[in-house]
């Protein structure tokens, strides 16, 4: 309930869990996030893009599994740590090196990254990045990740 002096503040941001692959620092928004887990078995999938690993099993749900690493910097991510989205969005996991921070970014915060001109070009994935620790942290784009690999799973 806001405060009847006028003192509360309405924060306009939301709430990113940071976290790295391949030593470069990248972020979701947690509100999109349902668990961070350690890395377990996965299934391999015939004729799939090299960065889908395969299926992983959360509570007998099937997900795929990308490497982001593979899909950005064209460069396998340590299997250590997995960033399972919730259902709602898509049953779709990543691969990460490990969980670094969950913060608070005002909107404001946000530097819109300009995008690629090539189709599947990296910076297609990154909408937006925020200094945070003297360092930039990437917002990488669900939406087109997903549209990504929906993509080059039809072809």
């Amino acid at each position: 309930m806001p405060e009847e002096n006028g003192e509360s503040e309405v924060f306009n941001g939301e709430k990113y869990l940071v976290f790295t692959i391949l030593g470069k620092f990248y972020t979701f928004p947690s509100r999109i996030i349902s668990e961070v887990t350690a890395f377990d078995t996965v299934y391999p999938l015939p004729l799939v893009p090299e960065y889908v690993m395969g299926i992983i099993n959360r509570y007998s749900a099937p997900y795929a599994l990308v490497d982001i690493g593979l899909l950005i910097q064209k460069v396998p991510t340590p299997q250590s740590k997995v960033v399972v989205l919730k259902e709602t969005v898509e049953k779709i996991a990543f691969l990460i090196d490990d969980v670094v921070d969950i913060v608070d970014v005002a909107q404001s915060d946000l530097l819109k990254i300009e995008q690629g001109t090539e189709t599947n070009d990296s910076t297609d994935i990154i909408e937006s990045s925020f200094g945070w620790h003297e360092t930039n942290v990437f917002v990488l784009n669900i939406r087109q990740i997903i549209s990504r690999v929906v993509s080059e799973f039809r072809v």
